[in-house]
């Protein structure tokens, strides 16, 4: 599965506008490094955890250095309990191996004991790779919020993505194709962002204002004038959605909710979900001339939002796509049980997948680049995006996004791709400015 750009010479076609930044330096003439880029951004994570004097400080201390191993640690007899005598059987791997290794993770490598299984670690040779993979630790908690303030002004300039209304804000002016809010309700009182009540009779999203993903969402479905039904079935008219999201928005301020228009699949890919909307993981990153380049991308299907599927544990469904050609790769699940299981079929609705082009992928491409090329200061950003039958739609970004799903999808460690050589780049530069006596974090 390629992930590089495609050559100069296609450079007139759609899709190289999107992908041209991306640098030629081929991986052969990558910068050495003494340690793979895993295990390097766990080191320059303590350093940053180390110098910060503070209460919470010494608080993050005891959590990654105590605190977290001894429950990783008690958590290693559940994970067994559920798949340790699955890998066994259909893996010949022995129970004490995986247990032995999951302690060597979590020791070495910050990781938590479910990441053995869905990077297959369990494989000839994959804990040697342990080193190059990026775990969701050292994103989460410190590093990439480091790197993303290398540039002192970066913090004063920066957009926000995690405001969904100021993301709309800045798609409307820069012409990103992007679903508007309608209405917005906020401590029981609604507003009009971008619309009024007429627009509101369609078929309708409500998300979170601020949080990531599809948590405390709903969608209703339009069965007649301002009339609907919802994720049950049941009817409901517009009078008993807005009373209810009202009182929802009373009881916490994190409650600041948002309808908008519920976008549909393109019909090239709608035979891959039920009810819910396929949509599209694009990785870009900063490359040496701190351009934005797409560097990954797959499919997601997400399986907790299907209300009839049958899936146990599975969260969601991936599967990769070339950068080149926009083909779909063999798709796999998301949680420990899944082992090395992948699929050329959908697992659920038995539509192919494997050589399936993505529909308008050339456009999806471009747009994960042109949304980057608006928030330079983040170094890393994971962009979600749907294709509607309008073409490509921008949902969200992430620039603290979980690189486990995604190296599980390509079946290959951050550190073996082209986007760890840039990760690299990036740890040189913060490390750099962590031996400047006068640098200050955060």
């Amino acid at each position: 599965m390629r992930q590089s750009a495609l050559p100069e010479d296609s450079a007139q076609q759609p899709l190289a506008s999107a992908t041209a930044a991306i640098s030629d330096r081929p991986a052969s003439q990558a910068k050495p490094v003494s340690l793979p880029v895993g295990t390097r951004a766990r080191r320059l994570q303590r350093r940053i955890l180390l110098r910060d004097r503070s209460l919470e400080g010494l608080y993050w201390l005891f959590d990654q250095f105590l605190g977290r191993p001894l429950v990783n640690l008690y958590r290693i007899a559940a994970m067994i309990r559920l798949v340790g005598a699955q890998a066994r059987r259909d893996c010949s791997v022995s129970v004490r191996r995986q247990v032995w290794d999951q302690v060597r993770l979590i020791l070495f490598h910050g990781a938590k004991p479910w990441i053995y299984y869905v990077l297959e670690l369990y494989r000839d040779g994959g804990m040697a790779e342990a080193g190059a993979y990026m775990m969701r630790n050292e994103v989460k908690h410190g590093l990439f919020k480091a790197l993303n303030r290398i540039d002192p002004d970066a913090k004063d300039r920066a957009q926000k993505l995690g405001d969904k209304l100021e993301v709309s804000r800045w798609c409307a002016e820069n012409d990103i194709a992007h679903p508007h809010p309608i209405m917005l309700v906020e401590g029981g009182q609604i507003s009009w962002p971008g619309g009024s009540r007429a627009d509101l009779d369609r078929d309708l999203f409500v998300k979170r204002r601020r949080g990531r993903g599809a948590y405390s969402s709903a969608s209703y479905w339009r069965t007649g004038p301002f009339e609907y039904r919802d994720e049950e079935n049941r009817p409901v008219t517009l009078e008993q959605i807005t009373e209810g999201l009202q009182r929802r928005s009373e009881r916490s301020e994190r409650e600041r909710l948002m309808v908008m228009p519920l976008l549909h699949n393109h019909p090239a890919i709608a035979d891959l979900a039920d009810v819910t909307l396929i949509t599209f993981r694009l990785i870009t990153c900063l490359d040496e001339e701190l351009r934005p380049v797409l560097t990954n991308a797959y499919l997601r299907s997400m399986t907790k939002l299907e209300p009839n599927w049958d899936v146990g544990w599975i969260e969601e469904y991936g599967a990769p796509i070339d950068l080149e050609t926009g083909a779909l790769d063999r798709i796999t699940g998301d949680k420990p049980p899944c082992l090395s299981g992948w699929f050329d079929h959908h697992p659920v609705t038995g539509s192919t997948v494997t050589g399936r082009i993505v529909p308008c992928w050339p456009e999806l491409a471009a747009l994960a680049v042109k949304a980057h090329s608006i928030v330079p200061e983040r170094v890393m950003i994971g962009w979600d995006m749907a294709i509607t039958p309008d073409g490509p739609a921008l949902l969200e970004g992430n620039s603290f996004l979980d690189l486990v799903f995604p190296q599980r999808v390509f079946r290959q460690p951050v550190g073996q791709m082209r986007l760890g050589q840039l990760l690299d780049f990036h740890l040189d530069r913060l490390e750099a400015k962590l031996n400047e006596p006068g640098w200050r974090y955060p």
